[in-house]
């Protein structure tokens, strides 16, 4: 099944602040992770838990910083809600559920 790949306003914000902080790190978001998650995003990540439970959380490393991409799946759809490192996050994503 193929996906599209939709983000969150905010999100888009994400990851515009990544890319200006580091264009490497955003470089291989947009090259390396992103296609993973569009490529598969049932096994991707991991669906979380407790009040985050309709999210999926993708997490990988750059420079010993640990980071996530967090997105939900609907349908043929992966929304991204928010990126950064791991408690900014999901303190992001805790927030835009909502939305």
């Amino acid at each position: 099944m193929e996906y599209q790949l939709k983000f969150h306003p905010a999100a888009a914000k994400d990851l515009f602040k990544l890319a200006k902080n580091s264009k490497a790190l955003g470089q291989i978001i947009i090259d390396n992770h992103l296609p993973k998650i569009v490529g598969d995003p049932l096994n991707a990540g991991r669906r979380k838990k407790g009040d985050l439970s309709h999210i999926f959380g993708y997490n990988f490393n750059y420079q010993r910083v640990s980071y996530r991409i967090l997105y939900q799946v609907e349908n043929d759809t992966v929304r991204i809600i928010a990126l950064g490192v791991h408690d900014v996050a999901y303190k992001k994503a805790k927030k835009r559920r909502e939305q």
